[in-house]
């Protein structure tokens, strides 16, 4: 009886915690984005020495990013909630030795992925469904930092309506000029949309 009685204080303990674990702050739902096993972030090694990662940015990331850990309504995070849920945003980031790949190129390659990072990304990126939709590039934006990140960052954006339902959406990364070749990184539905949400002060 002792024992049922400990398994079920363990169950409830497991429970409650699961339940709790759903609220977290902003640095700690970056944290779960960023962890692989959550789904949200995907990694590849590429030729020429790059890496290729792919991470999900959930909604209320991009809230927090707008109004920080100021005071808000639940009103004013509803409406914000809203506006960014309407799309889907994916980080895409490219390094090389632990450096921006980018900054490990030189001369004209250097100039003309500087132009295709920052206007043309859009003819390289896409997002295809489990049923064969593709859902074409919103916007993007190229994230400079002059060589001081790990990384070379940018930023995309896709309308969400035509994922919605469906069982995955992939991303697609096709030769841009960096010689790593066309690249293909999937993301299951149920882990985008089961995500944590961010506690906000009232």
């Amino acid at each position: 009886m002792i024992r049922g009685v400990s398994f079920i204080s363990a169950f409830l303990y497991l429970f409650i915690a699961g339940c709790t674990s759903r609220n977290l702050s902003g640095e700690d739902l970056t944290a779960f984005a960023a962890d692989e096993s959550h789904g949200l972030h995907k990694s590849v090694a590429a030729a020429n020495n790059v890496t290729i990662d792919v991470t999900y940015r959930p909604t209320d990331l991009l809230v927090y990013q707008e109004v920080g850990k100021s005071k808000t309504t639940p009103q004013q995070i509803d409406s914000l909630r809203k506006k960014y849920s309407q799309y889907l945003y994916f980080i895409l980031s490219l390094s090389a030795n632990n450096k921006e790949a980018l900054h490990q190129t030189g001369g004209e390659q250097y100039g003309d992925l500087v132009q295709t990072l920052s206007f043309r990304m859009n003819n390289y990126v896409t997002l295809t469904t489990s049923v064969n939709d593709s859902i074409p590039v919103g916007d993007f934006m190229l994230n400079r930092t002059y060589g001081m990140s790990r990384s070379t960052d940018l930023l995309f954006v896709f309308n969400k309506e035509k994922a919605n339902g469906k069982d995955w959406v992939q991303f697609n990364l096709n030769e841009f000029g960096l010689g790593i070749g066309n690249q293909r990184l999937r993301f299951e539905m149920d882990d985008l949309e089961d995500i944590p949400k961010v506690t906000f002060e009232n």
